[in-house]
């Protein structure tokens, strides 16, 4: 008889488990929204994600969010597809550089449109969004997408190892000069092979272009014409190349392969004192549980009119145009879209990403107790992104390395590397001038 009983409450719970779940997967006559994102099934993030979703389904009686998440590599495949073949979600993420280019292929909702025709209480308030990032998503005077995230980058030390040295964080430095000399007692070289090393400029999220920002210049002029060619920018790849000039390319490369084999980033692995990286580096030390103390800086600038600037890449989201004509399922979209940047689904959104999102004032109550993340807020507001070039739309990537590689090897001189780097960027400039 107790067998039978404990089998009905198993069974009950089992009926009760399962209703919950048609409940939570069923949109019944509710309009169905779909959404993209990089969480998926078995992610860190998965849960909250979609714990995010469900609470907003649950505060619905017209529309219902099925979340898919993707793996980050994965789902920027799928995106593109989906997107050129018109079988997009109804909101999705992308990188918020290149914005322009779906706006002006018609494959985006006019968001300043949705705005203007929005009477209700919780419109977005584009107050709390930094217009740097704003100024990527508008084309011809509209807003298209908003951005998701803001991305920095900063300069990490490794608090343990300038203790070792007798320098506290009065010494970090400010300057190229000073970079040079606090990294050069930081060294350990042993059979000819580096041990530590205190820093190097290409390790990391560090980029020619953006130390190249730093002195003022970049890669093209107003007219996204390529430049590259002035005396200025091979002093920036020089002062690159000769920053461990008592090293090879060769021992570089290796310890930098070491690194890649031990499956982690150097910093956190504490085998460099100082690199350049992006905010997910902090994230990356939480979830690794390092336990050497660190802390951040703004990235040193050029003795000389250095301007204090980082590469500040991040994420849009996007409301998609498939063509269907479904008004209802856009406006609710959009519902769920001005959801997704209020500040308590900021932060939560921020828990579950490892993320800094674009939410001011919600990233500002989401880092009081994090004394890191407040200093990484602060860099944001340094952090400027990329030009999106139509002709070159990897030209910071795939189109530069080839070519930075050579210089970093000797194949090239520097001013050789660039002249042939600018060579590369007029013909591709022509090639796809002769297509419009």
């Amino acid at each position: 008889m107790k067998k039978w009983l404990v089998l009905l409450v198993i069974l009950s719970l089992v009926l009760t488990i399962a209703a919950c779940g048609r409940d939570d997967d069923d949109p019944g006559d509710r309009i169905t929204i779909q959404f993209w994102h990089m969480n998926p099934v078995g992610s860190p993030g998965f849960s909250q994600m979609r714990a995010i979703i469900t609470a907003f389904n649950e505060s619905q009686e017209d529309y219902f969010v099925r979340g898919t998440g993707f793996s980050f590599w994965d789902y920027w495949d799928k995106i593109n597809i989906a997107v050129s073949s018109r079988t997009a979600p109804d909101i999705g993420l992308s990188t918020i550089d290149d914005v322009v280019a779906r706006a002006s292929n018609g494959v985006l909702y006019n968001l300043s449109d949705l705005m203007a025709n929005d009477t209700s209480d919780n419109n977005l308030d584009l107050e709390e969004f930094r217009q740097s990032q704003l100024d990527f998503a508008t084309w011809q005077d509209d807003l298209w997408a908003m951005p998701f995230s803001a991305t920095t980058r900063a300069l990490f030390y490794n608090l343990d190892m300038f203790t070792e040295k007798g320098l506290t964080a009065a010494d970090v430095p400010t300057t190229w000069s000073e970079l040079h000399t606090v990294a050069k007692m930081f060294d350990v070289v042993e059979g000819g092979q580096i041990q530590r090393l205190g820093f190097d400029p290409t390790y990391g999220n560090a980029t020619y272009h953006g130390w190249l920002w730093q002195t003022g210049l970049d890669f093209f002029d107003e007219d996204l014409n390529p430049t590259l060619n002035t005396q200025g920018h091979i002093d920036v790849l020089e002062w690159i190349i000769g920053f461990n000039s008592e090293y090879t390319r060769s021992q570089l490369t290796s310890f930098g392969e070491a690194n890649q084999m031990l499956g982690i980033n150097p910093f956190a692995a504490e085998r460099v004192a100082m690199m350049v990286e992006t905010d997910g580096l902090y994230q990356t030390i939480i979830q690794a549980g390092a336990a050497f103390n660190y802390d951040v800086a703004p990235i040193p600038i050029p003795d000389e009119d250095g301007i204090r600037v980082n590469w500040g890449s991040g994420f849009s989201l996007e409301m998609y145009d498939n063509r269907r004509g479904d008004n209802a399922r856009k406006l609710g979209a959009w519902e769920f879209y001005k959801y997704l940047f209020e500040h308590d689904t900021q932060i939560a959104l921020a828990e579950a990403n490892g993320w800094i999102m674009s939410h001011r004032t919600a990233m500002e109550t989401f880092a009081e107790d994090k004394p890191i993340l407040q200093k990484l807020l602060i860099e944001i507001d340094y952090a400027i992104d990329k030009v999106f070039v139509p002709y070159a739309p990897s030209w910071h990537g795939n189109d530069w390395q080839p070519f930075y590689t050579q210089a970093l090897d000797g194949t090239l001189t520097p001013a050789q590397a660039l002249q042939a780097a600018r060579t590369h960027y007029l013909q591709k400039k022509a090639n796809w001038e002769a297509t419009q």
